[in-house]
């Protein structure tokens, strides 16, 4: 095993424990089974039954926050792959996973201060209200949006673009390219996906969930 599979098996490692330690933070804190009764959403119709679900619930949110983390990952990283290749640039899939996985981490810093935020400035907080809050974002820049527009503006915030930025430098880093170079990858390659991403979320949101438009 290279240096390079050492290191990304490492940092994948650590990102995932992290995320796990700010999800074990929000059960704790915030997402309660009294937070949802609290908010009018049992978690079961059965009396006693809330804690069964509720444990059962944090076992599935463990196991496909690392498959929702992996396949992200990858799927950036074979994204920015063939944007390079088509460039003319031939550059490991393991060295590009390694930009895309320490890029990641920004996205660590918004998670904990939405902890922060609602725990301290939400005295009767819903679960409405969670659902809503992403400090930084165009989504708090209003105060009644419907729920359909919830992803879409949350995602407009000012960590993700700090991320292209992130992504930029990293890819200059292991390409040679210079940064306006590389960041016109990034923008080419990347936003396109993250737009029909955006997209299909929405989409997929109002199928199930049409109460929300």
């Amino acid at each position: 095993m290279n240096s390079i599979a050492k290191s990304n098996i490492f940092y994948f490692s650590a990102l995932l424990a992290l995320t796990y330690v700010l999800i074990a933070l929000t059960n704790y804190y915030i997402l309660t089974p009294e937070f949802y009764q609290k908010s009018g959403s049992a978690l079961s119709g059965i009396p006693g039954g809330e804690i069964n679900v509720y444990e059962n619930m944090k076992k599935w949110i463990y196991f496909s926050e690392a498959i929702y983390l992996l396949v992200k990952l990858f799927t950036i990283a074979l994204i920015f792959y063939t944007a390079l290749f088509l460039s003319g640039k031939t550059v490991s899939l393991a060295a590009i996973f390694k930009v895309t996985l320490l890029s990641e981490y920004i996205f660590l810093v918004p998670a904990l201060i939405k902890i922060i935020w609602f725990h301290f400035y939400y005295p009767e907080p819903t679960l409405a209200d969670w659902h809503k809050t992403y400090v930084l974002s165009a989504l708090s820049m209003f105060d009644t949006v419907p729920g359909d527009w919830y992803y879409v503006l949350q995602t407009l915030n000012v960590f993700e673009v700090t991320y292209w930025f992130i992504l930029g430098f990293g890819i200059s880093s292991i390409t040679g390219l210079s940064y306006d170079a590389s960041l016109k990858i990034v923008v080419s390659s990347y936003l396109p996906a993250l737009f029909i991403w955006v997209c299909l979320v929405t989409f997929v949101s109002l199928m199930f969930f049409p109460g929300t438009a």
